[in-house]
C-alpha cells in the first residue's frame, strides 16, 4: 500500500513560483533551471519539490512577507531584486534562461 504524504505549503508555494516563472518565460523550467535561479543545487530543488526537505530560511521569509500588504511585499521584493541583480549568479542564469 502506497501512502502519499500530504503536499506541504512550501511545496505548493514552490509549484506556484515555478508556474508563474514558466508563464513569464514562455517555457517549461526544469529543476536545473530552478536551481540556477535559486542559487542552489538541482538536488536541493528536487528535495524541496517532493517534500523530502524544507528550506527553513525561505519558510521564515515567506511567513514575514505574508504579514505585509501586497504592495509592501512587492516593494521589498523589488528592492531585493535590484540590490542583488548586479552581483548575483542568478542574474546570469536569468539571462541564459531568457535566450532559450
Amino acid at each position: 500500500m502506497n501512502i502519499q504524504k500530504p503536499v506541504s505549503s512550501v511545496q505548493k508555494t514552490l509549484t506556484q513560483i515555478q508556474l508563474r516563472l514558466e508563464l513569464g518565460k514562455g517555457r517549461h523550467l526544469t529543476h536545473k533551471d530552478l536551481a540556477k535561479l535559486a542559487r542552489t543545487s538541482e538536488r536541493t530543488i528536487a528535495e524541496w519539490m517532493r517534500g523530502a526537505t524544507s528550506p527553513m530560511a525561505m519558510t521564515a521569509l515567506l511567513h514575514l512577507l505574508s504579514q505585509l500588504s501586497p504592495a509592501d511585499a512587492g516593494e521589498v521584493l523589488a528592492r531585493w531584486r535590484q540590490e542583488t541583480a548586479d552581483d548575483s549568479p542568478a542574474a546570469d542564469a536569468t539571462a541564459v534562461l531568457e535566450t532559450h
